[in-house]
């Protein structure tokens, strides 16, 4: 799967040398994988650099599913060359954590997130702990800005 989010960051599943290639051929600098070694499909970072691609790996699961995760995932995307394409096995991940670095740039309320999310077509539980994490970020920011008013 290749979802365009922006004109520089892009969602997906992808994990064949054939589709990392033409993710570079796109002109795409960067892959960031969110899978864990542990998960066992985590991409291999000598192929992803074989596509003259630089390649950084992000480990996203329900043990680590934290702010310090989303955190260092915003400073991956921040400091990697872009358009930068994210990834993990079905792409939920890597449509959660690239929208809420979006919800963050864009001052989305948790509604406008909900809504980007739906444009991207991507299937997830309503209780899973992904959609969990997202509500949690949502809520926390949004006391955060009560307070601070």
């Amino acid at each position: 799967m290749f979802k365009t989010v922006t004109n520089n960051l892009a969602i997906g599943s992808i994990a064949e040398s054939e589709a990392l290639q033409e993710i570079a051929q796109k002109g795409y600098k960067t892959i960031i994988d969110l899978c864990p070694a542990s998960e066992g499909n985590q991409l291999d970072a000598s192929m992803v650099k074989e596509q003259t691609l630089e390649y950084v790996s992000v480990p996203v699961s329900p043990k680590n599913l934290t702010i310090e995760t989303l955190e260092a995932f915003k400073k991956a995307v921040k400091v990697s060359p872009q358009p930068i394409y994210t990834r993990c096995a079905s792409g939920l991940r890597a449509g959660i954590f690239t929208l809420l670095v979006l919800a963050e740039q864009e001052g989305w309320t948790e509604a406008q997130y909900l809504e980007q999310f739906q444009t991207l077509g991507i299937e997830q539980k309503p209780d899973s702990p992904l959609a969990n994490f997202a509500h949690t970020y949502f809520e926390k920011n949004e006391k955060e800005n009560l307070a601070v008013n």
